[in-house]
């Protein structure tokens, strides 16, 4: 009788934690949503470049670079990133004597937690070397449903920074239409474009790029 009793008040206790323990899991407050506005990609990458006698840094190679830990993010980009994925290209000697690499990192976002324009972001991907990049975020919406909004939002933006002082953009701030999506030149060397994911249709590619 005394053990069933005791079984029973066991029994009642563990439901009463677990109760509570969900409770107070419940009643944490979830991490903000990461507002992206352009321009403002995370760094993914760690970089150890060779230096010479003079102290001159430009030796660089694939085994000098890694992806980050997410505890080495941002603490606003480490609360949003689930995994990093680096893909690295020795491209050897350029013409100045320096050795050069080519690198795709991805990081993979935590559903919800980030948003362009208002439209959730799936993936942030940034392709580098010496003489080009291309930053990426991955919408999680398709082309043709976001189309309008994010145009929008662009210009809307471009035309704020080229109201402030020192500003970069030398377009007039009307985006070009295309066949593949939509464009806004931002340097000589340089601009915005917005179009469908090749590989996933469902999705929408917003990529600052530039070629030197």
């Amino acid at each position: 009788m005394h053990r069933l009793v005791h079984r029973r008040l066991a029994a009642c206790c563990l439901a009463v934690s677990t109760c509570l323990a969900a409770t107070a899991l419940a009643a944490q407050p979830a991490p903000p949503v990461l507002q992206l506005s352009g321009n403002d990609f995370p760094e993914l990458v760690v970089i150890s470049r060779e230096t010479d006698a003079n102290g001159e840094s430009g030796m660089l190679s694939c085994d000098r670079i890694r992806s980050k830990r997410i505890d080495e993010l941002d603490p606003l980009w480490k609360q949003a990133v689930e995994r990093i994925h680096l893909d690295c290209e020795d491209l050897g000697e350029h013409e100045d004597g320096a050795n050069m690499a080519a690198t795709v990192v991805t990081g993979f976002l935590k559903p919800g937690q980030v948003q362009f324009a208002g439209v959730p972001v799936a993936e942030v991907r940034l392709m580098d070397s010496e003489l080009w990049g291309d930053h990426q975020y991955l919408l999680d919406r398709p082309f043709t449903e976001i189309r309008d909004a994010i145009k929008t939002f662009v210009e809307s933006r471009c035309r704020a920074q080229s109201e402030s002082s020192g500003a970069l953009v030398t377009s007039d701030c009307n985006l070009l239409e295309t066949p593949e999506g939509v464009y806004l030149q931002t340097s000589e060397v340089g601009g915005i474009w917005m179009h469908p994911s090749q590989d996933e249709p469902q999705r929408t590619v917003y990529a600052e790029a530039w070629a030197d």
